[in-house]
């Protein structure tokens, strides 16, 4: 059990969050993308990235190892018995006297929403059926994405009030605006642009994977396309827009980003001088050498002397979470 333990909390930070909830006071969170593995299988957590650490729910942890997490007068951890969330002599009354959690709705993405947007949603308690509603599907549309899994596409600019309503009738609601102009998409997105560098850089990804005894990567229209809507954003960090536009181009997976930003005046291979950073780079080598990728994605970005370089290769045994 120990190292069942142990393998899981490997390079994370333990936040031990009986209840699911990704603000604390004054402190913001944002989903997290770190693999998470138990016993080499990996397993799916909602993580977030709070003050550059990693937290998870204790009882996640707990259901995925195979111990079990409860309150009885404060956090019982029992590594004994199989994951319940229930007190042992507690169990059989606490459905008829606990209070019902209250049903929490958010959205993945920060508002306002602009017109092409496409966000998940966030249901608490999870676990449970949920229906969700649009007060003006005109505005903003529902749609089931995977699983239990919802997600709002944005349509027109507006106010509406999405409503989630579970199993037992309770209901929670999030309130979403949208604005008229798209901050980023396919519209103003030149999804040809730099193709030349781009397939260099998709050769030397393919050179390395050969000398690491790794099969090459066919390139994706998918992930090419969403890589370069992502260049074209100019941004210097990962984002979780960098995983909705693998949904909005079509990628129906999960996927792993490379990204480098350098000055671009006087390189005389820009191609290779970004396979050069990654190479340096542990956590993007390791990208570049993921055994699960079936595809790979590149994108490139000339903007104010600076190159925008990015790679993705896509995971078909990973799940995206904003899809």
């Amino acid at each position: 059990m120990k190292r069942n333990i142990l393998t899981l909390l490997t390079g994370m930070a333990l936040g031990s969050l009986l209840t699911g909830g990704a603000v604390a006071a004054g402190v913001m969170a944002e989903p997290s993308w770190q693999n998470i593995y138990v016993d080499g299988r990996q397993v799916h957590m909602t993580a977030y990235n709070i003050g550059g650490n990693n937290f998870v729910k204790l009882r996640d942890i707990g259901k995925e190892v195979g111990f079990n997490v409860y309150w009885q007068d404060g956090v019982q951890v029992d590594s004994t018995v199989p994951y319940t969330g229930e007190a042992p002599v507690q169990a059989a009354q606490a459905a008829q006297t606990s209070p019902a959690e209250p049903v929490r709705v958010s959205c993945y993405k920060e508002e306002p929403l602009a017109v092409g947007d496409g966000t998940g949603l966030m249901i608490y308690p999870g676990g449970a059926e949920y229906t969700v509603t649009s007060s003006d599907p005109s505005i903003v549309s529902v749609e089931k994405a995977l699983g239990q899994f919802w997600k709002a596409n944005a349509i027109s600019p507006g106010t509406v009030t999405i409503t989630a309503t579970g199993p037992d009738g309770k209901t929670g609601s999030v309130v979403v605006t949208v604005t008229g102009s798209a901050q980023s998409g396919t519209r103003s997105v030149d999804l040809n642009a730099n193709m030349e560098i781009r397939q260099e850089m998709v050769r030397l990804i393919n050179e390395v994977r050969r000398e690491n005894g790794l099969a090459e990567l066919p390139m994706d229209e998918s992930l090419m396309n969403a890589a370069q809507d992502v260049s074209s954003q100019g941004v210097t960090e990962h984002r979780p827009y960098d995983h909705m536009a693998l949904i909005r181009y079509g990628w129906p997976h999960g996927g792993l980003y490379n990204l480098t930003v350098f000055t671009a005046y006087g390189c005389p291979d820009i191609a290779k001088q970004a396979i050069d950073y990654w190479i340096e780079s542990p956590g993007h080598y390791e990208t570049m050498l993921l055994e699960e990728a079936s595809h790979v994605g590149t994108g490139v970005t000339l903007q104010n002397g600076r190159a925008y370089c990015y790679m993705v290769v896509g995971d078909p045994s990973s799940h995206n979470p904003y899809e």
